[in-house]
């Protein structure tokens, strides 16, 4: 290589390296302090375009984690509530027990069981009215769905999340077949009573064996009957009409689940073979609900599930006629929480009201009671209604219980399940393109420090070449001139 001395090429060749070799260690001085591979879009556009998605979708699901659970206290807050509102409703059903009890209670027990359940009512209204989480009201209706009635014999009864609003004019309700109490009538004389025996078992209730004794009147045997079947809190009417010798049993409530069985010991009397059970059933309502198919359970028309307007919508018919019952109108105001990162990730959760003048809303009985706010237990009447009004507010508040379980369980710590999943994997996608590696960075910034002190000693060597060039000039005059003198 030739020597020279106004560009020193192996100088600048080692410069060149000693600054690829500091930048090299800068970089990797800045990863290792960073504990980022990409800290700017210069280390790698890619990266940091994927990088920056991630990160954008994974606040997006810890913040969705954070709603969740938040979400979650609030439900189980609503269901702790309607805990209390329950073990209330089996309080007063045991109060309406005892007041039906007609035999050994008297006026003024009645008067202290009328005043319990009354304090039990107002109660339930308590816990209705001043059940919060925060500043919101849980179970005053306010979260749920309301509705009403375009009249009297149409009752609304309940709906869920999925139910739409209606229109001002409402969902047209239209009855197609009425509902039936399951029902035995028989004649019934002296004859075929004496000495006649009969079982009589109340679909998953009681049964109770009555025998007639030989000789003993039609009369009598309704008598025995009667007792029987009140002693065993049965949910029968029995009645004997003595001018047509005609003997009634008819269970109290609508629909096909409704029903009982008879078993007599005589052949043909009551039943049509002798010890063999038969089976009374009754029959449930069938209709629509603004057209769209409902399923019936007893006076009980519910929207099916899979409709696009009137999912879940409860209405009670209390008339007697086919055709167009009348417009049911339904607000829904079902609270509505942000479960993922997309702006159509919802879940709806319907918080209806457990009011008095909310449950028991839609049973037939005789003494007129419209709600469980207006039960009473001064006669053995308005007590056996009580307890059927009661039992309707406990199916319905059991109703509610299931669906805020079911949203519990299935929802919302499924969901809660699923995100932290989702950040874990986010994160670990995130870490992978971006996050330094610690053990091979360290290798590298060793090997550019060992690099950059090589390429120091390299140019310190290089800059030599212009002093050997300087001797060279500086010995080859000094030999001219001495060679000049000695001639």
């Amino acid at each position: 290589m030739p020597l020279g001395m106004k560009n020193n090429i192996a100088s600048i060749n080692a410069i060149n390296h000693l600054a690829k070799a500091q930048k090299e260690m800068s970089d990797s001085l800045t990863r290792l302090a960073s504990g980022q591979r990409v800290n700017s879009g210069a280390d790698a556009p890619e990266s940091l375009v994927m990088s920056e998605g991630l990160r954008a979708q994974i606040v997006g699901v810890q913040q969705a984690l954070q709603n969740t659970e938040f979400s979650l206290s609030m439900v189980q807050t609503a269901e702790g509530a309607l805990v209390e509102v329950n073990n209330l409703l089996i309080e007063m059903r045991q109060l309406a027990s005892t007041a039906a009890n007609e035999g050994a209670t008297d006026f003024g027990a009645l008067i202290s069981l009328q005043f319990q359940i009354r304090t039990a009512i107002e109660g339930i209204d308590r816990v209705s009215q001043f059940t919060r989480f925060g500043n919101k009201n849980l179970l005053d209706g306010s979260q749920g769905v309301t509705g009403m009635g375009g009249n009297e014999e149409l009752v609304f009864l309940n709906a869920t999340s999925q139910t739409i609003s209606s229109p001002l004019s409402g969902y047209d309700v239209d009855i197609n077949e009425m509902p039936l109490r399951a029902s035995l009538i028989e004649d019934l004389d002296d004859d075929d009573a004496s000495g006649l025996q009969i079982t009589l078992e109340e679909e998953d209730g009681a049964i109770i064996r009555v025998r007639n004794p030989e000789g003993a009147s039609a009369v009598g045997f309704a008598n025995r009957l009667q007792k029987a079947a009140f002693s065993a809190n049965m949910n029968l009417d029995i009645r004997y009409d003595e001018d047509d010798e005609e003997l009634t049993i008819e269970h109290r409530e609508y629909g096909f689940t409704k029903g009982f069985t008879i078993t007599s010991s005589k052949d043909g009397i009551l039943v049509d073979d002798p010890f063999e059970p038969q089976l009374f059933l009754g029959q449930d309502i069938e209709g629509t609900i603004n057209d769209e198919p409902a399923e019936g359970d007893g006076l009980v028309l519910t929207g099916d599930f899979n409709n696009s307007k009137t999912s879940g919508l409860s209405v009670a018919f209390l008339g007697d006629g086919t055709g167009n019952a009348g417009a049911v109108t339904v607000a829904q105001n079902a609270l509505k929480f942000q479960s993922g990162t997309s702006a159509d990730e919802q879940i709806k959760v319907a918080l209806n009201s457990t009011h008095s003048t909310v449950l028991g809303r839609g049973v037939d009985n005789t003494s007129g009671f419209e709600n469980l706010s207006q039960i009473r237990l001064t006669s053995t009447q308005e007590a056996i209604d009580a307890i059927r009004l009661v039992d309707e507010a406990l199916d319905q508040l059991s109703s509610m219980r299931g669906q805020l379980g079911s949203v519990q369980k299935h929802t919302l710590e499924t969901n809660i399940s699923v995100l932290r999943s989702s950040a874990e994997h986010l994160t670990a996608a995130e870490s992978s393109i971006r996050d330094t590696d610690m053990a091979l960075e360290i290798a590298n910034f060793t090997k550019n420090q060992i690099i950059t002190e090589t390429a120091a000693a390299a140019v310190a060597q290089a800059n030599q070449t212009a002093a050997r060039v300087l001797r060279l000039l500086f010995n080859n005059n000094a030999h001219n001139h001495w060679s000049f003198f000695a001639e």
